[in-house]
């Protein structure tokens, strides 16, 4: 059980009732007698607090307590001091019929003295000279109620300085008669002939209230100005938490855990995707065979096909023929790496080619007309020459260039006796 109120969310000289004193001031009071008054408040009791005149009351009623303790606490100002001890804070015992009973009492003397009596005249325990009139104090009592008239209890603080955290004012009494009747009833009251002001009351079964605004220290502004107090706002603390409701539990929620990442749902597993790997190329799939392709060796192979002899031409080196057999019909290959392209290349259709060696032909070699023939080298023609003056026709090869020879006679006079010269051209 907790039950607050700080009057702040009413209206400057408007009537506190039950039908208007919860909302942002609090916990509504269930039972209210005359007119207590909302009343404009400065300082840390700003902005709102309620005057209690004669005859008026504020209850909460029907309350429960846990167990056998109940704590207490209200910031009160007196407008003056009664002239004999009287009483502004009570709890009783309301039956559903009947009077009420006493359980004990708040009660304030003629020279600031608070105490807590279970009757007007059993003192428990009291604190001389604690209050002034028109200062605020803030006042916190705990009770236990006893199951015997003799193992009550009873602590009673007075605060001066009323946001402060201890206090010099304190009485305690344990093993007394502290009544043995559990209270359903809270209620703050009149004095006659006094005018009171209460503020940020509270009983509660959880424990010890404490301060309901504590101090909040603003360090001075850059300007000039002093910056003010944040005032009657809830604050919550670090440590112990001042508020005495219970603390929500954290809802857990997915998170992400760096390193090793987990979240809380089960994880879908990563679709398959297809990888080209950087180096030996595959795919994930199958890899289709390379297709034989037709391919040429380089180096020292030479053409398959008998090459075809020259006819009725002059003795060369070596090698010396300058017409070259017509390279293989290209076909067009695209390598990958050592694989071929997969089409068939064409066959190679039969060209010129000469052997380079000394392999020579068998036959026997004719000398040219009447010119003296010089041989270079070792090789020869294998074919056996014919006299330039058979020639009359195109020489030719498989795919090769045509070769043409022409021949002329012409008759040469001078001193000497007559002889014919021969000459040739080709093309």
């Amino acid at each position: 059980m907790l039950l607050r109120n700080s009057f702040n969310g009413g209206t400057d000289g408007t009537a506190i009732t039950t039908g208007n004193s919860g909302g942002s001031s609090g916990d509504a009071f269930t039972n209210i007698t005359g007119t207590p008054t909302y009343v404009a408040a400065a300082g840390t009791r700003a902005p709102l607090a309620a005057e209690i005149g004669s005859n008026d009351s504020l209850a909460w009623r029907n309350i429960t307590l846990a167990g056998r303790e109940i704590w207490v606490r209200l910031y009160v100002q007196f407008g003056s001091l009664p002239s004999a001890d009287d009483w502004f804070f009570e709890l009783n015992f309301q039956p559903t019929s009947g009077s009420p009973t006493a359980v004990g009492r708040l009660m304030v003397g003629p020279t600031g003295t608070i105490s807590y009596r279970r009757t007007t005249s059993a003192v428990l325990c009291s604190i001389p000279s604690a209050v002034t009139a028109g200062q605020w104090v803030r006042i916190e009592l705990r009770v236990l109620i006893g199951t015997t008239t003799s193992n009550g209890a009873a602590d009673l603080w007075v605060y001066q300085s009323v946001e402060a955290s201890t206090t010099p004012l304190q009485a305690s009494v344990t093993g007394v008669n502290a009544n043995t009747t559990l209270p359903n009833e809270a209620g703050f009251v009149y004095m006659p002939g006094v005018v009171i002001l209460m503020d940020d009351v509270a009983a509660t079964d959880q424990g010890k209230l404490g301060p309901a605004y504590p101090a909040v220290i603003v360090q001075p502004a850059s300007t000039a100005e002093q910056a003010q107090p944040i005032t009657r706002r809830k604050r919550r603390t670090l440590g112990q938490p001042a508020s005495l409701e219970t603390t929500a539990p954290i809802r857990p929620v997915k998170r992400r855990v760096l390193g090793q990442a987990v979240e809380a749902d089960t994880v879908l597993p990563m679709l398959a995707r297809k990888v080209r790997t950087i180096g030996a190329a595959h795919e994930s799939g199958s890899a289709a065979p390379v297709r034989p392709a037709h391919r040429i060796v380089v180096g020292q192979a030479g053409e398959t096909d008998q090459a075809f002899v020259i006819s009725n031409g002059t003795f060369v080196g070596t090698a010396a023929e300058t017409d070259q057999a017509l390279p293989v019909t290209p076909v067009k290959v695209r390598l990958l790496g050592p694989a071929l392209d997969a089409s068939m290349a064409a066959a190679v259709r039969p060209g010129r080619a000469r052997t380079i060696g000394a392999a020579t032909e068998t036959d026997a070699v004719a000398a040219v007309g009447r010119r003296k023939i010089r041989v270079v080298a070792l090789a020869t023609e294998g074919d056996q020459a014919r006299p330039l003056r058979l020639l009359g026709r195109d020489v030719t090869g498989v795919d090769g260039p045509r070769r043409t020879w022409s021949a002329t006679l012409a008759r040469r006079w001078g001193a000497e006796p007559p002889r014919r010269t021969w000459s040739a051209s080709r093309t």
